[in-house]
């Protein structure tokens, strides 16, 4: 069996130093409360639940200046809607996979991937969690959800220039109120290394408003204490967080047994036959969180990615022809 992926304390210590001098939030609790079997999932398509608009696509975001210059997200019917069909459509395939009839990947498949990716592919995900800005854990609920954002649609190595964006703008990544100070000119410059930094800022500022709202010190760190039900339904609720950025703070900072579903999961899955191939990424995520033992979710989410990575036939923009050499081992294994 593959090693597990190592996780230590010095990511945690790592997102810790990160925080703002000037926060004044609790610490997140160092014990979880037990947590049910089902986990982040989604369904239905990008014009059926709008997922895409949270997750994907290109957001327009209306903005007003007060006396002071501050920037604030002007609220809309639209939002609240839009909120209420993400809560919907997640919910209805949150007990159970969308494809109750297709029959993989079985419990020995997920195992024998786990088990050949491993050999494959550990050394390289160890090496990138020995890089200091990929944490084992994110231990404030906000926080995780920001670098959700930052990850939407881009690798990690974007993800990292636009929080060295931040802190060079902010002092921290986290430095809530200083960002809302600041405006989203600024915002918009720090995030511009990590690309998409428009459409990211407009994003990161709306959540801010939301936020601020119902959470005044930014402590969301209750959802902690709530089962991953209330906490799913919770994240999803903000505009800019779909099933794949809620399931980056179940994972990261929640702790949750959550299988996400990125480009190279959601391309992988499909070739693999682990979908159904007309599959949209949110039902596959619902699939593939369901049927994927609990105990391997974390770790084969993260060798599924450094295999989508580097695979001649599994990367993207792949030549027709290639061979996988991990599916034809685990073809082997399964035979045998």
């Amino acid at each position: 069996m593959a090693p597990s992926i190592r996780r230590s304390a010095r990511a945690t210590q790592t997102s810790v130093k990160d925080r703002h001098p000037a926060s004044t939030r609790t610490s997140a609790k160092s014990t979880r409360p037990k947590t049910s079997r089902r986990t982040a999932q989604s369904s239905g398509s990008e014009s059926e639940n709008g997922y895409a608009s949270a997750d994907v696509k290109d957001e327009k975001v209306e903005r007003e200046s007060d006396s002071t210059g501050e920037v604030a997200i002007k609220p809309s019917d639209k939002d609240d809607k839009l909120a209420a069909r993400k809560v919907s459509a997640w919910t209805a395939d949150s007990n159970a996979s969308p494809y109750p009839d297709f029959g993989h990947p079985t419990v020995k498949e997920c195992q024998i991937a786990h088990r050949v990716l491993g050999e494959m592919h550990q050394s390289e995900v160890d090496k990138e969690f020995e890089d200091p800005d990929t944490p084992e854990t994110i231990p404030h609920v906000l926080d995780a959800m920001i670098v959700g954002v930052l990850s939407q649609a881009t690798g990690w190595s974007n993800a990292k220039r636009a929080m060295a964006g931040m802190r060079e703008a902010y002092g921290s990544v986290f430095a809530y109120d200083n960002i809302i100070k600041g405006g989203m000119d600024k915002l918009r410059d720090a995030l511009k290394p990590g690309g998409l930094h428009v459409r990211k800022s407009g994003l990161i500022m709306g959540i801010l408003d939301q936020v601020k709202k119902e959470y005044p010190d930014w402590n969301m760190d209750r959802l902690f204490d709530v089962d991953d039900q209330v906490a799913m339904q919770e994240l999803i609720k903000y505009k800019g967080i779909g099933p794949k950025s809620a399931s980056v703070v179940m994972t990261w900072c929640l702790k949750r047994k959550s299988f996400t579903v990125d480009t190279h999961v959601y391309r992988i899955a499909g070739l693999w036959k682990w979908r159904p191939e007309s599959a949209p990424r949110e039902k596959t995520q619902a699939h593939l969180d369901a049927v994927i033992p609990d105990e391997l979710k974390f770790d084969l989410h993260f060798l599924l990615i450094q295999h989508g990575r580097v695979c001649p036939a599994c990367r993207g923009g792949a030549k027709a022809g290639q061979s996988c050499t991990a599916k034809e081992e685990m073809t082997k294994q399964m035979r045998a």
